[in-house]
């Protein structure tokens, strides 16, 4: 078998005619399995980025880290390169592979299927079953929260401050203790198109306390399917992401149907979502969503517990394919870690971390000599493992815990 033939599988085409894809910053994986299921394939890549390189969640870039067990890259030939912050650009980008290519369908992944000018060209161009609105109400914190406001069923007061001047009145307004989150820009040019620029709007939000699930679904015709639920941080250790949850089935299935209905609301029809539920005393709440499978390592956990694929999946419901709903066999965690903000020095213990039972990757995203950014701007390392039960899961990551040790120097900008 040639070289090519290993990295892309012989095609087998679906009953019907092929469609024609536009894979907007899709991940390697995606893109072979789409090939390999006959479906002709473009893709739209970022050229205002590198390959890899880390994006502002307010500013969505194509940032596809290499998976471990596929191509580490996509044929050439089946790129076309543009900046996303150039809208004019990239409209004119999706019509031309419309009129050039024939594209039938437009699927749109980190976090580009939000971007006004992707929602709006794919609807008027009639290449994308959701509605033009769907994915920014579910990603938007404010339009979020204004449509579970309205539904009453997951109610949480906020306000909205359209300056930092402003937010004292917006927390005294909602009462302490409050989440308070910055819009992003789309947002502020919809609602308050008279700031200044560089102004920054507020969603200010009553804290909600309780333990955080993230419950990733994939919608085929409007019919949500739960692929799972991961207990978050806290809801199970400190430090750790558990899949699958050990929820109670009251519990789950009030999560599953608050999950749905925000879904519903948005008028979904077709995608993966990832949706965070805080279970508050009052029931659960939706924290945040976005129409897109969770990043790494959360997606490897889902995959590692149940095999379940996420991107064949999402390409057998596009072929028109009954999906498979995954089945946990065992359970899977991610022990989490940051750095304190500094130079790192040394790291000892990664090859006995990585050594120890059940654990398949240890992620350390720096070297010695490194500077480790601050505010938020750090790369998480992690330790990816499965256990056949939680509290064999809990042991191995209190292991890894002991025997990861990383030496940081302060600098004095920094103490």
């Amino acid at each position: 078998m040639s070289a090519t033939a290993d990295r892309y599988p012989e095609p087998h085409p679906p009953d019907s005619a092929p469609q024609r894809l536009l894979l907007l910053c899709p991940s390697t994986r995606l893109v072979r399995e789409a090939v390999a299921a006959g479906f002709a394939v473009r893709v739209l890549a970022d050229a205002s980025l590198p390959p890899n390189s880390p994006h502002s969640p307010h500013s969505p870039h194509c940032s596809n880290p290499p998976d471990d067990d596929v191509p580490p890259g996509i044929p050439a030939d089946l790129v076309d390169l543009v900046d996303l912050t150039d809208e004019t650009a990239l409209v004119q980008a999706i019509e031309a592979s419309v009129r050039v290519y024939g594209t039938q369908r437009l699927l749109a992944f980190a976090g580009t299927a939000a971007l006004p000018a992707v929602a709006r060209t794919a609807a008027r161009l009639g290449v994308t079953p959701n509605p033009v609105d769907a994915a920014r109400l579910l990603g938007e914190p404010a339009a979020m929260r204004a449509l579970l406001n309205g539904s009453r069923h997951s109610y949480v007061p906020a306000a909205q401050a359209r300056t930092a001047q402003e937010l004292p009145a917006a927390v005294e307004e909602i009462g302490a203790p409050v989440t308070v989150r910055t819009l992003p820009p789309a947002a502020d040019a919809a609602a308050f198109r008279s700031e200044s620029a560089g102004e920054r709007s507020y969603l200010v939000e009553q804290y909600l306390e309780g333990p955080e699930y993230g419950v990733v679904t994939l919608t085929v015709d409007g019919m949500h399917l739960v692929v799972g639920v991961v207990a978050l941080h806290g809801a199970w250790h400190p430090s750790s992401h558990l899949f699958p949850a050990p929820l109670g089935e009251r519990d789950g299935a009030e999560a599953r149907a608050i999950v749905t209905e925000l879904l519903d609301l948005a008028g979904y029809e077709f995608g993966y979502a990832y949706t965070v539920v805080v279970l508050t005393a009052d029931g659960p709440r939706v924290v945040r969503s976005r129409a897109d499978y969770p990043d790494e390592p959360l997606a490897s956990l889902i995959e590692l517990a149940t095999g379940f694929r996420a991107e064949a999946e999402l390409v057998q419901a596009l072929a028109g394919k009954p999906v498979n709903v995954p089945t946990a066999d065992r359970y899977a965690a991610v022990a989490s870690y940051r750095l304190p903000v500094g130079r790192l020095l040394s790291v000892s213990g990664l090859e006995p971390v990585s050594e120890l039972p059940g654990v398949h990757r240890v992620h350390f995203p720096y070297a010695s000599g490194d500077d480790i950014p601050g505010h938020g701007g750090g790369a998480e390392g992690y330790v990816l493992l499965s256990a056949e039960s939680t509290q064999e899961a809990a042991e191995t990551v209190t292991a890894a815990a002991r025997l990861l040790r990383a030496e940081v120097s302060r600098r004095p900008d920094h103490l």
